[in-house]
């Protein structure tokens, strides 16, 4: 048995849970400080840039409409750090072998998977601050933005960004990682924004997390009465189960 099949083995050397996903939060923050810029600005510019358009473009839209253009910015600026940049940031870890380092510490990669996952997440926080005012100021919807949706939030943010994960470490280069992460992204943008009639369109978007993050977030923006159990097992599962294919793929030798 290799020093990488024993990485989450080594449970005596391991710190707790908690203190483990602490260090590693830090660590990312620390690494991510002088580059947060980039981030923060596509993923804020990008998604309330669309929610201006259609309120220019389409003064006259519906309010039901406007509310899923909001909520869709909201997912989509997720989906541009935990997928787009998480992927891009991954696989150039991959190529510089750093990931070898994280192997070799007597570190969880579950935990670490969880901490790059929940660290990219909060870089979309300023992106969904801006689309909320601007529903609130442009469109007058008066969503309910209180911290509940906080978890919601934070879960999305992992099922994103461990799919971002997994394309990082399946991609053979940093470049191609970033085509289908857009791909990916655009997937969550018409599926998030653009009202789909299709029964078949409407199937298959129950196979994107973004969905069940989405009929979320509007369950608890608007304060409409609703099922939450379903969409919130099926972002808990697809949370789950991104989380463990990405740790799955990363205790995976390098090739």
């Amino acid at each position: 048995m290799n020093a990488v099949e024993t990485v989450d083995a080594v449970h005596p050397l391991h710190a707790q849970f908690p203190v483990m996903l602490n260090i590693l939060i830090r660590m990312q923050v620390a690494r991510l400080r002088r580059s947060w810029r980039p981030y923060v600005i596509v993923s804020a510019v990008m998604p309330a840039g669309i929610v201006l358009l259609l309120n220019l473009v389409a003064p006259t839209m519906p309010t039901s409409a406007r509310i899923q253009v909001i909520l869709g910015a909201v997912v989509l600026s997720q989906s541009i750090v935990g997928i787009v940049m998480l992927s891009q940031q991954v696989a150039w870890l991959k190529a510089s072998k750093a990931l070898d380092h994280y192997r070799v510490l007597p570190v969880s990669l579950s935990t670490l998977i969880l901490a790059m996952t929940v660290v990219y997440s909060l870089f979309a926080w300023p992106g969904i601050l801006l689309i909320g005012l601007e529903g609130n100021l442009l469109d007058h919807l008066h969503l309910i933005w209180n911290p509940a949706l906080l978890p919601v939030l934070l879960l999305e943010g992992v099922a994103l960004g461990s799919l971002g994960t997994i394309v990082g470490l399946l991609a053979p280069d940093e470049g191609l990682a970033g085509l289908i992460g857009n791909l990916l992204m655009m997937g969550v943008l018409f599926g998030g924004m653009v009202p789909l009639n299709s029964l078949t369109m409407k199937i298959l978007l129950w196979c994107l997390p973004s969905t069940y993050g989405l009929q979320l977030l509007n369950l608890g923006a608007t304060g409409e009465p609703g099922n939450w159990f379903v969409p919130g097992l099926g972002l808990l599962f697809y949370a789950g189960l991104g989380w463990f294919l990405a740790t799955w793929l990363m205790r995976r030798p390098a090739r």
